[in-house]
């Protein structure tokens, strides 16, 4: 009798488990970067504000190299060294604030995703060995989407 009992809870454990399983999702983050087609114009504009630093370092290069007086060789290094640090850091809070951008459009495209599809976990698909429910292009689709724009 004590056997099945314990074999009827055993039982019912399972059941009751198989009932509460979370379904858990995942996401090629890389992919999802590589075709979300927002990256490629925020990587543009990274690229041009980088570019210009350099054609703004190349211009006083130029510059420097006519000065012929110590002095004034002096001046326009301090000048330029604090006109190039304020560039850089304009440069470097851009791509901060459009990276972070980026990762936020994505977290609520993949949450949105997940909510849609009643996923109660996401994780990244690289650290799934196997199983799991892929909503990839689901995400891509969601943040292509004219009205994700």
């Amino acid at each position: 009798m004590k056997k099945i009992l314990c074999l009827s809870v055993l039982a019912a454990s399972f059941l009751f488990s198989g009932a509460m399983a979370e379904i858990v999702g995942v996401v090629d983050f890389d992919e999802v970067v590589d075709n979300y087609s927002r990256v490629k114009t925020v990587s543009d504009e990274i690229s041009d504000k980088y570019a210009e630093i350099q054609r703004y370092s190349l211009d006083k290069e130029r510059e420097y190299k006519k000065i012929t007086t110590p002095i004034e060789r002096k001046n326009f290094e301090d000048n330029v060294s604090k006109e190039m640090n304020r560039k850089q850091e304009a440069y470097l809070k851009l791509k901060e604030r459009k990276e972070a951008e980026i990762d936020t459009a994505i977290r609520n495209a993949v949450k949105q995703v997940a909510i849609a599809n009643k996923i109660d976990t996401v994780v990244e698909k690289s650290v799934v060995f196997f199983g799991g429910v892929d909503i990839t292009d689901k995400v891509i689709k969601a943040l292509n989407s004219p009205s994700a724009k």
